[in-house]
């Protein structure tokens, strides 16, 4: 297949396009004018075509002669700062540019995967997340211009196929780590809940800074975060090599067409057995603290969907990302490929 891939030169992108190369389709990436990561498309193969996802005349143009399209651009937290009006643009405009463009070459397009995230879902309740989460058990209610504009993209995606029978894959991603991150994650350093806490009024928090400031010997130890009961968080993050894998295994599927999939590694983690191991390799301090006066960050989700509908089955669990991030900075080198764009925090 010729494939248009919009956000290519992303540092999913990148990895997903060099897949689909080495599979024997072509790769079109759409980069913004000038942009500074577009030769590592040149070195994977991909030809290159520039323009604005605003523009939909831009978006036709990059659409001739395509049979699916990946749609990975967006505007982002880690890729800002942008405007509201940028993420409407961006993310709400172009997503619909694309669609559109798309639905006029009708019979043309084979498929089309978009890329959302769960930062749509309420994932942060006040007790966390006793059940394991699937496509449809958190409501879609952000605020942030982020996952708000997502969730404007999926309902997108649901017209599209609806109205238009476009064949339209909606895929949402959680944290995603790529090489040598897992050991930047701020999550496990005792300075961002210092500097979280130190945002609140709320009175349980202000004791909770009290308690992390006692913990403060200006090394920025690692903190194991426990809940207010003393359950350590959770959380289901994927590496970006099983994406590369969930982009090549839903090509052409049409069982996949109109459905929303959540993916995630083999397992999630908790803070009580990746922040030991963390600090080991980075020889850093562990101290542990409950997290009063903050939504716990405790979920894990359900992937039966996209393993039922084609053959999703992730094999790079968070010990193994650990393993590889190590290798990464010790040698500066890695199997990933690795870039200067961080993904979101969904």
């Amino acid at each position: 297949m010729r494939i248009l891939m919009t956000g290519a030169t992303g540092r999913i992108g990148a990895n997903v396009g060099r897949r689909m190369i080495q599979n024997g389709h072509s790769l079109l990436g759409f980069t913004v004018p000038g942009d500074p990561q577009a030769s590592k498309l040149a070195a994977i193969g991909a030809d290159v075509i520039e323009g604005h996802l605003e523009s939909i005349d831009d978006i036709r143009g990059a659409m001739a002669g395509v049979d699916a399209v990946f749609h990975l651009g967006a505007a982002f937290q880690a890729g800002g700062p942008f405007t509201p009006e940028q993420y409407m643009q961006i993310n709400v405009q172009g997503t619909f540019n694309v669609f559109e463009a798309a639905r006029e070459r009708s019979g043309a397009i084979r498929h089309i995967v978009f890329s959302s995230t769960d930062a749509t879902l309420d994932k942060y309740p006040p007790e966390g997340n006793p059940e394991v989460l699937n496509e449809q058990s958190l409501t879609q209610t952000q605020t942030d211009w982020y996952g708000f504009t997502k969730i404007l993209g999926e309902r997108l995606a649901d017209r599209y196929v609806r109205a238009d029978g476009l064949p339209v894959t909606v895929f949402r991603f959680p944290w995603v780590w790529g090489a040598g991150e897992f050991l930047d994650f701020p999550h496990f350093r005792l300075s961002f809940f210092l500097e979280s806490f130190r945002r609140s009024s709320d009175p349980a928090a202000r004791r909770t800074l009290a308690t992390l400031e006692s913990l403060d010997d200006g090394t920025d130890p690692l903190v194991i975060a426990l809940d207010a009961n003393g359950r350590s968080w959770k959380k289901h993050t994927l590496d970006v090599r099983d994406i590369v894998q969930a982009f090549d295994r839903v090509l052409g599927v049409e069982q996949a067409w109109g459905g929303v999939y959540q993916l995630g590694g083999p397992e999630p983690f908790t803070w009580r057995e990746a922040v030991p191991v963390v600090a080991e390799a980075l020889d850093r301090r562990v101290v542990e603290a409950r997290m009063a006066g903050m939504p716990p960050t405790f979920y894990e989700f359900d992937l039966s969907a996209a393993r039922r509908d084609f053959g999703f089955e992730p094999q790079f669990s968070w010990r193994s990302t650990l393993e590889e991030a190590v290798r990464y900075v010790r040698s500066g080198d890695s199997a990933i490929v690795p870039t200067t764009v961080s993904a979101p925090d969904q």
